[in-house]
């Protein structure tokens, strides 16, 4: 086999891996599926203070329901990345199993 069809092989197979090892992300755009461990109340403290605390989200009118790991954001935001950014932030804390993204962009 000559040395450019090694090559393409190899990178294929390492595209092939590396999607297989890619979170699971489901089809509707609003929806994430992530780990979970952490218990409610303070899960729902947590994702509240971690959204109005951060410097890059300017997010109006936050609110957060939690209910068994499956977190509703509502609010406004001033622009369509600040309102997928605020869901960026919580895909990977603990306890959050679900994260459906209802912020309205203003």
């Amino acid at each position: 086999m000559s040395r450019l069809k090694l090559t393409i092989a190899l990178v294929s197979f390492c595209c092939l891996f590396l999607l297989a090892c890619a979170t699971k992300v489901s089809a509707t755009t609003n929806m994430v599926v992530v780990s979970s461990l952490a218990t409610q109340p303070n899960l729902q403290q947590s994702i509240t203070h971690t959204l109005r605390t951060n410097p890059n989200l300017a997010l109006s009118d936050i609110r957060v329901q939690v209910k068994n790991g499956e977190v509703d954001l509502y609010g406004k935001a001033q622009t369509g990345f600040e309102r997928a950014l605020a869901q960026k932030f919580l895909e990977n804390m603990d306890g959050v199993k679900i994260i459906r993204n209802k912020i309205d962009i203003i």
